[in-house]
């Protein structure tokens, strides 16, 4: 019969990985949508003086 051992240090140092993927995808995420924006904003305002 098989059975799961649980190493913690292995499932926190999996958590700590998986934590700064979802961080650095958040960072990336945020930087597109302020890019977006601002190219959006410069845009509407390009034939001001």
């Amino acid at each position: 019969m098989l059975r799961v051992v649980a190493d913690e240090q292995a499932g926190a140092e999996l958590a700590s990985g998986l934590d700064e993927i979802v961080r650095e995808g958040a960072r990336r995420m945020l930087a597109a949508a302020l890019e977006a924006e601002v190219d959006a904003y410069v845009a509407a305002f390009a034939d001001e003086t």
